[in-house]
């Protein structure tokens, strides 16, 4: 399975959707496809909750 590109993320909705997927992959193995994922949506959550969420 290929990694998925994760995309900033500019409205709600698409930080709800990031954060559903972080939610099923949260247990994903280290060095796999799914962790580097999970690594990026923690990255892009985090600055849209730095951006948003004040």
């Amino acid at each position: 399975m290929m990694t998925r590109l994760v995309k900033t993320l500019f409205t709600e909705d698409e930080y709800r959707e990031a954060l559903k997927r972080f939610l099923e992959i949260c247990d994903a193995p280290e060095n796999s496809p799914e962790s580097d994922e999970l690594e990026q949506l923690m990255i892009v959550m985090e600055i849209y909750e730095r951006e948003n969420c004040s």
